[in-house]
């Protein structure tokens, strides 16, 4: 689109960093963007696409921000993902919504584990409840040897959501 302003955002309307991990909204302001409805007063366009920008200024979108939708909050799979990688016994994982009969959905994380590596469902549940609230985490943890991938590497969640 021609003239078309693109900025990746936090959550308080600010740029995140360009370093390729600060993860943000992407919106978009400019022509082609007039006849949406979901625009904030000063015209950007909240796109539901999550993203990052790396030091050259590349936008990368990594996923969708709202795809797991609970009675009591609203839980980006992506954030969640990113907290259990950073135990250290986690190599890979992938966070997918479930029917909850009560909540509509919930968490459920798809882990892999580093070679000689252990951890239980019991202790990367309490580690995300260390960063987030008792509604934001995972209510169940499945463990693989690997996770199911397309031949370009990314995460079949469609084939997860089926697993549990």
């Amino acid at each position: 689109m021609i003239q078309t302003q693109v900025r990746v955002v936090n959550k308080y309307g600010e740029d995140v960093k360009h370093d390729g991990t600060e993860v943000g909204e992407v919106i978009v302001k400019g022509n082609g963007t007039e006849h949406f409805k979901n625009k904030n007063s000063e015209g950007w366009v909240y796109t539901g696409d999550l993203g990052t920008i790396d030091k050259n200024g590349k936008i990368h979108v990594i996923d969708r921000k709202k795809d797991i939708d609970t009675a009591e909050t609203k839980i980006s799979s992506v954030g969640l993902e990113r907290l259990l990688l950073k135990h250290p016994s986690v190599q890979e994982a992938s966070v997918v919504p479930v029917p909850h009969e009560k909540l509509g959905e919930v968490a459920h994380a798809f882990v892999v584990l580093y070679e000689n590596q252990h951890a239980t469902e019991e202790e990367l549940i309490e580690y995300c409840l260390r960063t987030l609230k008792p509604s934001e985490c995972p209510k169940a943890v499945t463990f693989m040897e690997e996770l199911p991938k397309t031949a370009s590497g990314k995460i079949l969640k469609v084939q997860l959501q089926g697993e549990n």
